[in-house]
């Protein structure tokens, strides 16, 4: 009788070791059949958009029905649950965004429709780079002034027909107010007299952000994949008027004040709920 209770005693204390070690490979699985789900659709997304430019030609417009509709998808398997407060502007703008990682772009791409400003270096990144191309993004090279200046030509073109989004820090941040914004961008943006929208991204775990040299598939399989769902709130505010200001400097400090504003009244981190 000892013995019998001795080995269903040994058989109770292993149950929850291969209960957990059974838990862990269904959450690898998940984690691969998420990923691969979300590499497959962006895929297709591009091929048909190939197929029908084809037909009826390139359309960045187009492009970027494509870009948005993929973009929600992925929400999903990326775990990101997506509230926004305010409504995205009908006219074209340039909208200037806090930056935190990657997950920045299926974000803003689902909730805004439009194009990005993008370091030249992201052109050349698969997938993302020919996505990057077809919806129009404004490509900068950063250390060349005579990229600067094709740059701000192409944007001033681009805002003819539709919005861009900006990330005026240049890189990611995860200090818990943004960087300092260029000025050189707020400097156009005073001559071109385009509505300048800021926008706050606010997640609800400090796994989105993406600030170190972890290459992008990794610290999305370590990171994003392998936590619960992901909250993301999109903040847009009211449009500022560079006319309203004396220079594209003062234009830069009131899109800053205007981006940081969610953070400082609601905190760094958001539970995702529209408020």
């Amino acid at each position: 009788m000892s013995r019998a209770r001795g080995e269903a005693g040994e058989a109770v204390e292993h149950r929850p070791e291969r209960e957990r070690s059974t838990a862990a490979a269904r959450g690898l699985v998940s984690r691969a059949v998420r990923l691969a789900a979300a590499v497959a659709s962006a895929l297709v997304h591009l091929l048909v958009y190939r197929a029908s430019a084809l037909v009826w030609g390139d359309s960045p417009s187009r492009a970027l029905v494509f870009l948005q509709h993929w973009s929600v998808r992925a929400w999903g398997w990326l775990g990101l649950e997506v509230g926004v407060i305010g409504t995205p502007s009908a006219a074209p703008c340039v909208y200037v965004v806090n930056h935190r990682g990657y997950l920045d772009v299926p974000v803003l791409a689902g909730v805004l429709g439009a194009s990005f400003v993008s370091q030249a270096d992201v052109a050349g990144w698969w997938i993302v780079g020919a996505a990057a191309k077809r919806i129009g993004s404004v490509f900068v090279e950063r250390d060349d002034p005579r990229g600067r200046v094709r740059a701000a030509r192409t944007l001033a073109r681009r805002l003819a027909s539709g919005s861009i989004i900006v990330f005026p820090e240049g890189k990611t941040g995860g200090q818990r107010l943004p960087g300092p914004f260029h000025p050189g961008l707020f400097r156009l943006l005073h001559r071109l007299a385009v509505p300048v929208v800021p926008v706050t991204i606010r997640y609800g775990d400090r796994r989105a952000y993406w600030t170190d040299e972890t290459p992008l598939v990794s610290h999305l399989w370590t990171g994003v994949l392998a936590g619960e769902s992901l909250p993301a709130a999109v903040h847009l505010g009211a449009a500022l008027d560079p006319r309203a200001e004396p220079d594209g400097e003062s234009l830069a400090r009131a899109a800053y004040r205007a981006v940081s504003r969610p953070i400082e009244d609601l905190g760094e981190l958001s539970d995702g709920r529209a408020a």
